[in-house]
């Protein structure tokens, strides 16, 4: 069920992948393709001041077109909300790439940076900077392409990429010296320093300057001094230090950057700016498949597309086009015209989640009045009126009633209509009883033989559903991200371990079934933004192969909000539980 009435036969909402200080992030599903697409929800009374950075945002998104950026497919905005409807990454963040390997080896760590790096080049080519550059906003998708995401800090320098900048923001564990001092900064050479503490992540599996207390971490940061794990080869501390110069003038720059010695090392070409997915390209297949679909020409429907309002028309766009450049079939519904005819009402998919009682109560009547030659809806009113005098209303049982837009062209009438022998309020409610087979009551059980079917349809039966998390998870080799095994066979005895691991770490937590949340409070457990990490694990069936018969049992890691690094801590605490002498 849609909560949100923007999201309304559009997208189908299922669960929440992510929250933030004033935002949260939904999975959904594009009704007209059936394609999984993140919506990031923003409440507007939470962001006060924060509106024009949003529209920076925005903006931003909707200049900029690259393989290893979200890409962005709409935007609604309303008086109480942001919807962002972006590209859905199923692979999560790369911090949990670290949380899994503790730290990468150097050519896993090159292949991810080259991407990242390209990203970034790109941006700056186009004249943004992103000023948060951290591996909590870098994604995979589920072939373990990073996509950037988070442009809430972005700036476009009027002057050009030369100009200089003064605001300070961004996060302070990968701020550059320069925006600690509070002084004027070049945005590229910024970005540069995070790309820098961010490889120093991936290689090292901590970070180069840390500390709790914030006065002391930006002391480690002006000095520019951290250690150099012995297990880092010359050619990584080299490009490392490059990067973490404290004076901007001395650091190396993104250009350097894509030639440099240690990301082309094993013959590999410089990496390149240049974007391999121009998402504001004219596709004639995609344009004749949604010509097709909508019954109209296709330079019509470019005509509406080419204006990029990124409403529901350019999503559906950009998501086909996707499909197409992955040689995959296109494909819409072909089941939702009746609607969109009807109610003015966007397409979409007629799955038992979305369809509209309305729109079968409409098709139903219609059927029965044609058959039957009963008229219009307007003719039952007027019968009602004239025998509502001498019939008793019924009471004591309700009728389910669409409620909203589509009760205005419902011809169903509001109020039962009674008939002379048998009340049509009682052939509603009650159910069929048989009828003498007189030539005066055929069309009347014709009528009620439809009517029931019509009260089958906007009176839905209840059925008692028991939770998900009261069920094992059973995962396949391809949902195996974010997921560590254990040594137990059975998920009680899991369950049960990894409550006694959190009671013993001091970290509070509610259990659901499966499901357990995590939190650990910051300064003051009172105010809940005081909270510095939230996290769920979820214990999981992983499906063996065909090799290995025995029962495997893992756990579901997920950072709902809160510090990343105290998050990987925290796992490293928790997830001791997959060695091999824990208890079995």
């Amino acid at each position: 069920m849609v909560k949100y009435n923007a999201l309304k036969y559009l997208y189908d909402v299922e669960k929440t992948i992510g929250t933030g200080g004033f935002a949260k992030v939904k999975l959904a599903t594009h009704l007209l393709t059936g394609e999984k697409v993140a919506i990031k929800i923003m409440n507007k009374s939470l962001i006060g001041d924060g509106c024009p950075r949003i529209k920076m945002e925005l903006e931003a998104l909707k200049d900029i077109s690259h393989h290893h950026i979200c890409k962005l497919y709409q935007v609604i905005e309303t008086k109480e909300h942001f919807f962002i409807v972006m590209e859905y990454c199923s692979g999560g963040e790369l911090f949990d790439h670290i949380v899994e390997k503790n730290k990468l080896s150097e050519f896993e760590a090159r292949l991810f940076f080259r991407q990242i790096l390209s990203a970034v080049a790109y941006l700056h080519n186009v004249g943004y900077v992103h000023r948060d550059l951290k591996p909590e906003n870098i994604l995979l998708d589920r072939d373990l392409n990073l996509k950037l995401i988070d442009f809430g800090l972005c700036a476009k320098p009027v002057g050009g990429m030369s100009s200089h900048l003064q605001t300070s923001c961004g996060s302070p564990t990968y701020a550059a010296p320069e925006l600690i001092k509070g002084h004027q900064y070049i945005g590229g050479k910024v970005d540069v320093w995070s790309l820098g503490v961010l490889l120093y992540a991936l290689l090292c599996g901590f970070l180069p300057f840390d500390c709790d207390n914030i006065e002391n971490l930006y002391k480690k940061i002006l000095s520019g001094k951290y250690s150099e794990p012995s297990w880092l080869s010359e050619e990584s501390r080299k490009i490392i230090r490059d990067m973490l110069q404290v004076d901007p003038k001395e650091r190396i720059t993104v250009d350097e950057l894509l030639s440099h010695q240690w990301i082309t090392m094993g013959c590999l070409d410089p990496v390149t700016h240049n974007s391999l997915n121009l998402y504001h390209e004219k596709n004639n297949e995609v344009l004749n498949a949604l010509g097709k679909y909508h019954m109209i020409e296709s330079e019509e429907i470019w005509e509406r597309i080419n204006k990029w309002d990124y409403d529901y028309d350019t999503a559906t766009y950009l998501l086909l086009l996707n499909r197409c450049k992955q040689g995959l079939p296109l494909r819409l519904s072909t089941q939702s015209r009746l609607r969109y005819k009807i109610q003015g009402i966007p397409p979409t998919p007629c799955t038992p989640k979305c369809q509209s009682p309305v729109r079968h109560s409409y098709r139903l009547l219609k059927e029965v009045m044609n058959n039957n030659e009963l008229g219009s809806s307007q003719d039952l009113v007027n019968e009602k009126e004239n025998t509502s005098a001498r019939t008793p209303t019924r009471t004591g049982r309700k009728r389910g009633h669409p409620t909203g837009e589509e009760d205005i062209i419902s011809p169903i009438p509001a109020k039962r209509t009674p008939r002379k022998a048998r009340p049509l309020a009682n052939i509603v409610d009650s159910p069929s009883t048989p009828i003498n087979s007189t030539p005066g009551n055929k069309i009347l059980c014709s009528l009620e033989k439809k009517l029931n079917k019509v009260r089958d349809v906007l009176t839905p039966r209840k059925k008692t559903t028991v939770p998900d998390c009261f069920y094992l998870n059973k995962l396949t080799a391809k949902q195996m991200c974010n997921v560590s095994t254990t040594p137990f066979n059975d998920p009680d005895i899991a369950l049960e371990e990894l409550k006694s691991g959190l009671l013993d770490a001091g970290i509070s937590f509610k259990s659901k079934g499966y499901l357990i949340r995590g939190k650990i409070a910051g300064p003051s457990d009172k105010d809940i933004k005081s909270c510095k990490l939230s996290f769920e694990l979820e214990i999981c069936l992983i499906q063996p192969s065909a090799t290995k018969k025995e029962t495997i049992i893992g756990i579901k890691r997920k950072r709902l909000k809160g510090d990343a690094w105290c998050y990987k801590k925290v796992c490293e605490q928790i997830l001791n539980l997959t060695s091999s002498d824990s208890k079995k």
